[in-house]
């Protein structure tokens, strides 16, 4: 038997995981592919604003991502030309 999907994403991180979701909530079968072989678990940094938030609750998982997140009320940055990087500092 021939499974059929209607869309296929590509790409298993945050976004194509929460496009999957949000289709399949709304009754749109996806196929997911993912190059990687292995589940990678490493830290990340999560920033979005409020029309995030508002796609976020509108597929179930805005509150919970809510209980879990720091709240920054200020940023500074400082650029260090002699770094690769800039200084982040997050209150």
């Amino acid at each position: 038997m021939e499974i059929v999907e209607d869309v296929v994403i590509v790409g298993a991180g945050i976004a194509g995981l929460t496009t999957s979701l949000g289709l399949h909530r709304l009754g749109i079968r996806s196929l997911v592919l993912e190059s990687s072989d292995k589940l990678r678990i490493t830290g990340f940094a999560f920033t979005t604003w409020s029309n995030a938030w508002k796609a976020l609750d509108a597929i179930g998982i805005g509150e919970s991502l809510r209980c879990q997140h720091h709240l920054i009320t200020r940023q500074f940055n400082y650029p260090d030309p002699s770094l690769k990087i800039s200084l982040f500092f997050f209150f």
